[in-house]
């Protein structure tokens, strides 16, 4: 039974698994003895498999658009919800966490549902593959949020990200102009964002630039300006902290300036980070 769900990648409907020859008894004892879970009435999965994989088929589809994303190990946001993809002809939706609760065509809180004419989840991978994944989340996500995942996949699986550009082609031009600022220098969704919203203010400047004695610096801006984007693995971490401040005075030394912006500050005091940034770029660079 384990190799039936594992031949459907972890989670099929009970008519696979009678057809790969296991019996009815057989997924019912193994349910009770914890083998196998029921997800809901007529599929079961593997324990362990990705929870957001199993309440996108609890709700009647597959995991989509920027869930999709997160399940590749692509860079996205907080508090994304659960993105399912669901067939037009799709009648019955159920709740992700309550089997037995219906949910309406409109979703619920926290689920954002992707209708598409043709769909078999029964004989798909419960995942939208990554080309559906990168053109759910142009036409679904903010342009700067769909380039931060794109530059995450760019820079996680240079292979498999290979096909990009072509699947970016598929989309109208109007959407596709969006996406021409995708760059695998960037390593994390906040550095990302940082660059593209600095360069919608018209600043630019080099990526990952490496100095003598401090590694690699996120942004370095007119030759001086050393910015660093802090992202949610920084908080509360002391070791990283002090890392950064000695980092920043050897920095100092070498008559380099460096502004360092949080999480919470990029994605919701973006006014006040544009304003240190020009504000510092006025001043003009620090004496040696």
């Amino acid at each position: 039974m384990t190799t039936a769900l594992n031949d459907h990648h972890g989670v099929a409907p009970r008519r696979e698994l009678l057809a790969a020859g296991v019996s009815r008894n057989q997924v019912t004892s193994a349910v009770h003895l914890g083998l196998i879970v029921r997800v809901r009435q007529g599929w079961y999965a593997l324990p362990g498999l990705d929870t957001d994989v199993i309440r996108a088929v609890r709700v009647g589809g597959r995991l989509a658009c920027v869930s999709a994303a997160r399940h590749y190990g692509w860079a996205v946001g907080e508090n994304v919800g659960l993105h399912v993809c669901v067939s037009t002809h799709t009648s019955k939706l159920h709740s992700p966490d309550e089997p037995t609760e219906r949910m309406s065509a409109h979703a619920s809180p926290g689920v954002t549902l992707h209708w598409e004419n043709e769909q078999r989840l029964e004989a798909a991978h419960p995942v939208t593959s990554r080309r559906d994944t990168v053109l759910q989340l142009a036409t679904c996500q903010s342009p700067e949020l769909a380039v931060a995942a794109y530059d995450s996949f760019l820079h996680v699986d240079p292979v498999g990200s290979a096909q990009l550009p072509d699947w970016l082609a598929e989309l109208p031009r109007h959407i596709l102009d969006q996406f021409e600022s995708c760059s695998a220098l960037c390593e994390s969704f906040l550095e990302s964002i940082g660059r593209i919203r600095l360069a919608g203010d018209g600043i630019r400047g080099e990526h990952q630039v490496r100095f003598a004695g401090v590694g690699r610096v996120d942004l370095l801006v007119d030759g001086w300006l050393v910015i660093e984007w802090d992202g949610l693995e920084h908080h509360d971490n002391g070791p990283a902290h002090d890392e950064d401040c000695r980092r920043d005075a050897v920095l100092a030394t070498l008559g380099y300036r460096t502004l360092r912006f949080t999480y919470s500050m990029v994605m919701y005091e973006w006014h006040l980070v544009i304003a240190a940034i020009r504000a510092t770029l006025a001043g003009g660079r620090p004496a040696r």
